[in-house]
Formats: C-alpha cells, structure tokens, sequence
C-alpha cells in the first residue's frame, strides 16, 4: 500500500559523511521527510520525527541493477520524491589532465556524471506522471570557472551543470532542475583537494546545510519552476539575493 508523505520528501545522494549527512539531518529537523542514499549501510543520519521516519537504502549510486530494485520499492511506498538532491561525489586527482591516472578518471566520472544521469533518466519519467519535482545537482565553482590542476572532476562538474542546462529546458511545468554551489564546505574531499593552507575559509558541514534545507523546504511548499535552468550560489540565497 502507498503512504505518501503529504507535503513530499527529499532524495539525497552521498549521506554517509560531509555535507550530505548535515544536509539530512538539517531537512530533518525543518521536518522536511527525507530518503537518504548511503554507500556504507548504516552511516547516513537522519532523525525526524511523525509519522514519516527518515529513511535510508543502502546502495553504490553507480550500481544500476542496486538502485532500480531500492527505488522501485521507494516509490511503491512513498511515491515520487518532491526533490532529488544530487550529493554524491568522488575526488580522486589534483594536477594537470594528461597525468591523471585511468582508474581515477573513470571513477570520477562515473561517480560525479554518469550516474546522475542514469538517476534522471530512471526517476524524471515517475515526476512527469506525478506532475511535480525538482533536481538538485550540488556544483561547484571548478564547473562554472576555468582553473588548473583539478583533472576529470573539474570535467565532471562542467558537465553536471551541462546535464542540469539541458534537463531544464525539456521538463514540463511544473518540474525544474538546477545546480547549486555551497561554496567552500569543510569536508575531507576539501582537505584533499588543499592538503596545505586552504585559499579560503571554508564552513562546517552543519552550518552549510541549514540554510540548504530552509530553502529546499521553501521549494516543495511553494514550486520550484522560477529556478529551472539557473546557476545558484548559496551565498546569494543567505543574502537574499535569489
């Protein structure tokens, strides 16, 4: 039998640390219902209260056969997410291009592109038939800027917002889609990527997600469609400049 959250629910991907696991705990205490995407079983957090529980599947978001089976079994029970939040990601690789190993480069790009649009193309049908959601895709600023050694993650967030750009311009109303920088974000893929002093003053994960969940909760109360196809920074939406 179906029971669907009445006021809809948040997909996030890559909740098992960092800013996913703020983000579900943040969405969670502006009780906003969540559905966390864990690659370690157990990791993700998520502590909402009512009727509709934060809920967690544990898969590897490049693992097809994994992901149909959980969603299948999501939708039969709660339906159509309101959002899908696209968290998860891989960097393996600081330097220039040429040297990055293989291994790295497919990884990266499976992790960071390919599975987001194997995700759209297996969950944008269902929210076409529902007549309602939005995509999320977590972006940065090596997508949006040309900068130096930062190898196929560099690559795969130019085609993250790519893949948002398209998607935008082919979802009906009321559905949308769009990419969202954080801004710097004190996580271990940052202290990977500035192993030494980090050019900027990044902020813990908690502090990041807070403002991310009030908006997304914003979003599924009141439509999401005047931000399809934007470019969005959460500096600007704390500025109230979105």
């Amino acid at each position: 039998m179906k029971t669907v959250p009445p006021e809809g629910y948040v997909l996030v991907t890559g909740t098992s640390r960092g800013l996913g696991r703020a983000l579900v705990d943040a969405l969670c205490g502006a009780g906003v219902p969540v559905v966390s995407v864990s690659r370690q079983p157990g990791n993700a957090s998520g502590r909402a209260e009512g009727p509709f529980q934060a809920r967690t599947f544990s898969a590897d978001i490049t693992d097809t056969p994994t992901v149909d089976r959980e969603l299948d079994r999501l939708f039969g029970e709660w339906g159509v997410p309101a959002m899908v939040v696209h968290n998860a990601g891989v960097l393996r690789y600081r330097g220039v291009q040429w040297e990055e190993p293989e291994e790295s480069v497919r990884e990266t790009l499976d992790v960071n592109i390919t599975a987001p649009v194997l995700w759209v193309a297996r969950i944008v049908p269902e929210m076409v038939k529902a007549g309602l959601g939005g995509q999320v895709f977590l972006s940065s600023t090596v997508g949006r800027d040309n900068r130096t050694g930062w190898g196929s993650y560099a690559l795969s967030k130019w085609a993250i917002e790519a893949l948002s750009a398209n998607l935008s311009r082919e979802l009906p109303e009321p559905l949308y889609s769009f990419t969202l920088n954080p801004g710097p974000v004190e996580t271990e893929m940052r202290r990977k990527a500035y192993p030494g002093k980090d050019p900027a003053n990044p902020r813990p994960p908690a502090v990041v997600a807070r403002p991310m969940a009030l908006f997304f909760r914003t979003l599924i109360e009141r439509g999401g469609r005047k931000y399809n196809g934007s470019k969005l920074n959460l500096d600007a939406i704390e500025g109230g400049k979105v």
